[in-house]
């Protein structure tokens, strides 16, 4: 009894450390989540933050992009112009020297056609108007020389106006080139200026988020601390309250084991004197003294029944087989039993016990058909012809 007590004792114990081992790991687990919680909010935290600097800086570098866009418009606006400009005056001067020499080959030609025609009006009047020709030839050389003097002054004229045309477009281009210079130069020291501006001002509104996320994260995380130091205080006495009740759960199973083994011991004692019983019975059993079994044979009209008297400890021992006409009872059995001497020699006895038992038939039996029943001592088996 003591050891079964003992045994209650050992497994009530691992039962309780079984218990708190899972307590531990619960809070072990619970503290586990806390801080893998606290890591993942950081984490969020700091990917927020991250994306809130890319996203002003993706906004800085798209406004960043346009104002080079709108510079390098201008830029190519001005070199146009100066190319437009260049070009415009590479053309009135191409213009210039085309009409110059145009103007010189036809006073050239005019010159030769004159000169064929007074030639020939000469040559012609020669005879004729020998006193007329030196004074048409002198108003002639005349007329050429004021025509001479009139075309080179004609071309003189155009010369200047087209140099001065020239000068003036040359000045504006100039004055024009100038004045957007100093427009684009004012225009990007604004834009630089608005920049500058704009970067401290996003800067300082990122600056004020930033404070903000980081209090409210703060606070946050105080809140969710709180709320695991409460938890955990609550599990504690959740805990202490469910282990006072197991314990109490315990020591009323404890007493009801105990009970049990005391039915289970006097339930053995029971049971140990009804074998001792048996034993002295089978010791006192006739059937272990005789030599052979004796079974009857009686005649049915479909069969036959075979009857023979057994022991009703031992009606399992006993066997019927057929061969053609021929019944065989057997019966085999084995004893065992041992004692011990007062001086410590323990005598063990084996005992094998084989009777077998053959009965002849007028017919052929059929071993499929065959009914066995016990009552009285006697084991009966009927057994239909085939």
């Amino acid at each position: 009894m003591s050891n079964a007590i003992r045994d209650v004792e050992k497994l009530n114990s691992r039962q309780i450390e079984t218990v708190k081992r899972r307590g531990e790991r619960e809070i072990k687990t619970i503290e586990n989540a806390h801080q893998n919680i606290k890591a993942e909010i950081k984490k969020a935290h700091a990917a927020e933050i991250v994306d809130v600097q890319n996203n002003q800086h993706h906004q800085l570098n798209q406004e960043t992009e346009k104002k080079e866009k709108v510079l390098a418009e201008m830029r190519n606006h001005l070199q146009k112009t100066k190319d437009l400009t260049d070009k415009e005056l590479k053309s009135l001067k191409n213009l210039t020297e085309t009409e110059k020499i145009e103007l010189g080959r036809k006073l050239s030609h005019d010159r030769s056609r004159i000169n064929e025609e007074h030639s020939l009006y000469l040559e012609e009047l020669n005879d004729r108007y020998s006193t007329e020709s030196q004074k048409v030839n002198l108003d002639g050389k005349k007329r050429i020389e004021d025509m001479k003097n009139s075309k080179q002054q004609e071309y003189t004229d155009i010369e200047s106006f087209h140099q001065d045309k020239i000068n003036h477009q040359g000045q504006e281009f100039t004055e024009r080139f100038t004045n957007e210079g100093r427009n684009f130069q004012k225009m990007k020291n604004d834009q630089d200026n608005y920049f500058k501006k704009e970067r401290m001002t996003t800067n300082q509104r990122q600056q004020i988020e930033m404070q903000k996320l980081t209090e409210s994260h703060t606070g946050h995380i105080e809140v969710r601390d709180n709320d695991y130091r409460k938890g955990l205080k609550d599990q504690d006495l959740f805990f202490e309250k469910k282990y006072s009740d197991q314990l109490s759960r315990h020591n009323v199973g404890f007493k009801t084991l105990e009970e049990k083994n005391k039915k289970v011991i006097d339930d053995l004692k029971t049971n140990l004197t009804a074998q001792i019983t048996t034993i002295a019975s089978k010791n006192d059993d006739p059937f272990f003294k005789f030599e052979a079994l004796k079974p009857r044979l009686k005649y049915l009209e479909d069969g036959v029944e075979i009857t023979v008297e057994i022991p009703e400890h031992s009606k399992q021992d006993a066997h019927i087989s057929f061969n053609g006409k021929e019944a065989i009872i057997s019966f085999n059995r084995r004893y065992t039993d041992a004692n011990k001497t007062p001086d410590g020699t323990i005598n063990k006895v084996n005992k094998v016990e084989s009777f077998t038992t053959r009965l002849q038939t007028d017919t052929v039996l059929d071993p499929k058909s065959v009914k066995s029943s016990f009552e009285n001592g006697v084991m009966t088996y009927i057994v239909k012809k085939v």
